[in-house]
């Protein structure tokens, strides 16, 4: 007989997976890691840079340190104007200190805004024509955000997205995992900055085993693909396409993930040398559906 993975929490008051201060800290550590994310696979960014650059007006939400924006600001190809959008001004500061010395002619916007919230007045609606997060969709309220992006995109403008799998967390999370199967939630204790930590406010807390609550400061949110194909049909979208995706080995060693003890386990290294990688997240793409098939659906 299964054992479910039950998981004790309590939240504040607040709907957020994660703080705008989270992202503040990491943006104030000296020496980063990487978090486990496909931007540092180089075959996988030059992919998406391939596809994102084939439009002329484009976002992104949730850049991180700049990985793909500089990659896509040296490559350019059609693009001329670029939006590039996240909750916290430190993370965005990095983004424009790594791309000020290249040379382009894209026209980089930079916006400092909450997806969960805030309508992006600034940008026209039906003027993007392609739109990525890479390692955030699990940081935002999905039909919040996809109805804004819904409203953003042209007619025959396309949405990207890494996001964390329900299928591949049940399949091979581990007893020592904060994770929850029940809501698909992972409970990210790790703090992004050990200096700054007193001044972190955490989410809410967790309950061990042995009694312990432990705070934690994000929350990764996965999704099964019968939740992805509601909350994006509900939010005026279809998804096209889904790619599983598989980080090199290498990318995950040199991850801030892979630094705790209870990463590293034997086990978790013996996953990642069969499948030839660590299977993280699918790479999903979606198009608006049409006025006629929104109508069709409510």
């Amino acid at each position: 007989m299964e054992i479910k993975n039950m998981i004790e929490t309590e939240r504040t008051e607040t709907g957020k997976k994660v703080y705008p201060e989270y992202y503040e800290a990491v943006a104030a550590i000296a020496q980063p890691r990487h978090f486990p994310s496909p931007v540092n696979d180089p075959e996988w960014i030059k992919s998406a840079t391939d596809w994102f650059v084939e439009s002329r007006t484009a976002m992104e939400v949730g850049p991180g340190r700049g990985e793909f924006a500089e990659a896509v600001v040296r490559k350019r190809r059609e693009l001329k104007k670029y939006y590039i959008v996240d909750m916290s001004g430190g993370m965005l500061n990095l983004v424009r200190e790594r791309i000020r010395d290249v040379e382009t002619e894209v026209e980089v916007i930079f916006i400092c805004a909450d997806v969960d919230y805030d309508p992006l007045f600034e940008i026209p609606d039906g003027s993007v024509d392609r739109i990525i997060m890479v390692n955030a969709f699990q940081d935002i309220n999905p039909l919040a955000a996809l109805r804004v992006f819904r409203r953003k995109l042209a007619p025959n403008g396309l949405f990207r997205a890494n996001v964390l799998s329900g299928e591949i967390r049940e399949k091979y999370c581990f007893a020592e995992d904060f994770f929850d199967r029940d809501t698909g939630c992972f409970y990210l204790t790790r703090h992004p900055s050990i200096e700054n930590k007193k001044g972190l406010k955490p989410i809410g807390s967790i309950t061990n085993k042995e009694g312990e609550k432990i705070p934690f400061y994000r929350i990764l949110k996965s999704y099964y693909r019968s939740e992805l194909d509601e909350i994006f049909y509900d939010c005026g979208f279809e998804i096209i396409s889904e790619t599983p995706v598989i980080l090199p080995k290498n990318v995950w060693m040199n991850s801030v993930a892979a630094q705790g003890k209870e990463h590293t386990n034997i086990r978790r290294l013996e996953l990642i040398d069969k499948l030839g990688g660590y299977p993280s997240s699918v790479d999903i793409i979606a198009k608006p559906l049409t006025n006629l098939k929104i109508k069709e659906g409510q």
